[in-house]
């Protein structure tokens, strides 16, 4: 099926498609305001770099950042729904040790764990745009973060945000409607007065507009099918933050 095309000038036009008064902004964090993909490639090589150094070697080869990042897929899809994040990862960990002849040591996989998210806190750097974006928001309206990462957006500089609602501290995660509604409740606002936008169409989009939000699906890589089930649902499909600066 041939891409269906989404008009490059869309974030750039002096207005977005209408929209109902809102109040207060929230967002998604990784691959919304930073690159997550970049930082998590640094400081999952730094890991692996880490447990070659101390002389760890798996059945097969070298221990590599690549092979971690597989046994990060395998051990989230063996959690339980609503697993968060922390515990996923130090499940990874834990595979790691165990396929090196390496016991399982809870400080050890702690120690793994702090490695890998100082080094993705230290090359983490916010996409272009989002300073000069958030700055400007910020004088408007209380922003918000809603995520289900680890995500603390002060340690890269974006100190715009009223609340911050993680799934860590939230026991629960996108999509359920209960995130956005206790970052709406944070804020001090009706759902329906918080527009939320963020890089996945079903966990962002889809699920804020479910949960009674207003919502911008911001889709960085382009013409995809999946514009088609955004325009059906109503959801303005945005290229870049900087179409934030046209709201009313």
């Amino acid at each position: 099926m041939p891409a269906i095309p989404v008009t490059p000038a869309q974030a750039a036009t002096p207005q977005l498609s209408p929209l109902p008064p809102i109040a207060a902004i929230s967002f998604d964090a990784d691959d919304t305001l930073w690159d997550f993909g970049a930082s998590f490639a640094v400081a999952i090589s730094a890991t692996a770099e880490r447990l070659r150094a101390e002389g760890l070697r798996r059945p097969s080869g070298s221990v590599t950042g690549e092979w971690l990042a597989e046994l990060w897929t395998v051990a989230e899809a063996a959690a339980e729904p609503g697993t968060g994040l922390e515990v996923i990862r130090k499940a990874s960990f834990t595979l790691a040790l165990e396929e090196c002849g390496q016991p399982a040591d809870p400080e050890r996989i702690a120690e793994m764990f702090t490695t890998y998210n100082e080094t993705r806190w230290a090359a983490m750097k916010p996409f272009p745009e989002v300073v000069e974006v958030l700055g400007a928001l910020a004088e408007r309206y209380p922003l918000a973060v809603t995520t289900n990462g680890n995500t603390d957006p002060a340690r890269v500089g974006l100190d715009y945000f009223s609340c911050v609602t993680s799934a860590n501290e939230s026991g629960y995660q996108k999509p359920d409607p209960r995130m956005f509604h206790r970052t709406a409740e944070r804020l001090g606002v009706d759902p329906g007065q918080v527009l939320h936008v963020g890089d996945h169409l079903a966990h962002d989009a889809v699920a804020a507009r479910a949960a009674g939000l207003q919502a911008c699906w911001l889709n960085r890589l382009g013409p995809c099918p999946e514009s088609r089930t955004a325009a059906e649902a109503g959801i303005q499909e945005i290229a870049d933050l900087t179409a934030l600066l046209a709201l009313p």
